[in-house]
């Protein structure tokens, strides 16, 4: 894998990751197998399976649910291993029933296996999160399900990501892209008219344009 460049294509997804001005989702799934295999390999692996045995795998849902992460896990195969031959019977979205088999991998069985923690990690995640977001979509009917900012350090793209996967919306992705004035803000403006009237004079002073809201203390 060392010298080797991954490079994610959002063309083909069913559902397209939310954009983010310097999140680097290659970077992560780098780090996610780094952090795994770290500076010995998989010694288990290692000494248990010869180095060029090839095998087929197939992988299982343990619940019914909404399956979400193909696209995600798609990258994490290519990285550990392009020769590695993955079907998929299904797309990210979709709804699943326990001990369904929703991919079958082909290839050198050291690099399927130190692939699938990885890939079942972020698989695991994005599903249950897709799956909880599809239960309050279904219940909302014509209300929008958003999400916050309250996401795992370093996953944010990765769990809004499911959200979308499962029917939701997306808010915001950070500080950045929206003005969100909450009680701290009010309380060191002092009122809530002094707030929205500096963060009015900001915008201008800038040209920026992006969408404003106020949240009242007890609201």
């Amino acid at each position: 894998m060392a010298g080797l460049e991954t490079r994610i294509s959002f063309e083909s997804m069913v559902i397209k990751p939310p954009s983010h001005p310097t999140y680097d989702l290659a970077a992560i799934i780098k780090l996610a197998l780094s952090e795994d295999v770290g500076d010995q390999g998989d010694v288990t692996c290692l000494a248990t399976i010869p180095d060029d045995m090839e095998v087929e795998a197939h992988f299982l849902a343990k619940e019914d649910g909404i399956i979400a992460g193909i696209a995600l896990a798609e990258t994490v195969f290519n990285e550990v291993d392009p020769s590695l031959k993955v079907e998929w019977s299904q797309k990210d979205g979709d709804y699943v029933h326990k001990r369904l088999k929703f991919v079958k991998v082909h290839g050198r069985a050291h690099n399927i296996v130190r692939a699938e923690r990885v890939v079942l990690n972020f698989m695991q995640r994005m599903s249950g999160i897709a799956t909880q977001t599809k239960a309050m979509a279904d219940v909302a009917h014509l209300v929008l399900i958003l999400e916050t900012r309250k996401t795992a350090p370093g996953l944010r793209l990765v769990d809004k990501w499911a959200v979308l996967i499962g029917g939701g919306r997306n808010q915001r992705m950070g500080l950045f892209d929206m003005v969100l004035i909450k009680d701290n803000h009010i309380s060191i403006a002092g009122g809530v008219t002094n707030a929205v009237k500096s963060v009015d004079s900001y915008l201008e002073k800038r040209n920026l344009r992006m969408e404003v809201k106020v949240k009242l203390p007890n609201s």
